[in-house]
């Protein structure tokens, strides 16, 4: 993968920037329909009550099974991790994974804000506040990274103490 980084505390910075994005990109979008839904700006196309329903319970089906798949695949991820890996390794491995399971919470999301577009109702909001539980349970720290590794006590010093990683 190629990461730049010289210390854990750029590490982390990377790692939460880029899990920012996948926060922060979907979130102008909920804000701005939500705001146009609740000022009269936007009416969606009035969908048939059956239709309705099979969208509430197909999008709540999505997001549930795409964070849990998400916790899942990271925790996989990270149980495939030799003990015996270089620190740096390790690390870049933590981040792929990191990445791919916000990634899917972010789809999550991408699917809660279409369930907003399309019928306008506000439940849809709710299930995109589960997504960011989700995101902010899993958000990545120094302590979460050493704990979800199992680092050997030489990398845990090197992590929590922002010294050089080879």
């Amino acid at each position: 993968m190629s990461l730049k980084f010289k210390n854990s505390q750029e590490y982390l910075n990377k790692l939460q920037m880029q899990i920012n994005l996948l926060i922060a990109l979907p979130m102008l979008v909920l804000i701005y329909f939500f705001l146009r839904i609740e000022n009269g700006l936007y009416t969606p196309d009035i969908l048939p009550e059956e239709t309705i329903f099979y969208l509430r319970v197909g999008v709540l089906f999505m997001v549930v099974f795409l964070v849990i798949l998400g916790v899942i695949g990271f925790k996989k991820s990270i149980e495939s991790l030799n003990p015996e890996m270089h620190l740096r390794d390790k690390l870049e491995l933590f981040f792929a994974a990191s990445i791919t399971r916000s990634s899917l919470f972010e789809a999550a999301t991408i699917i809660s804000l279409a369930g907003l577009i399309l019928s306008g109702e506000q439940i849809y909001v709710g299930y995109y506040t589960i997504c960011l539980v989700a995101f902010s349970i899993t958000y990545p720290t120094l302590q979460r990274i050493n704990k979800q590794l199992k680092l050997k006590n030489n990398e845990r010093e090197i992590i929590l103490s922002r010294k050089e990683i080879e």
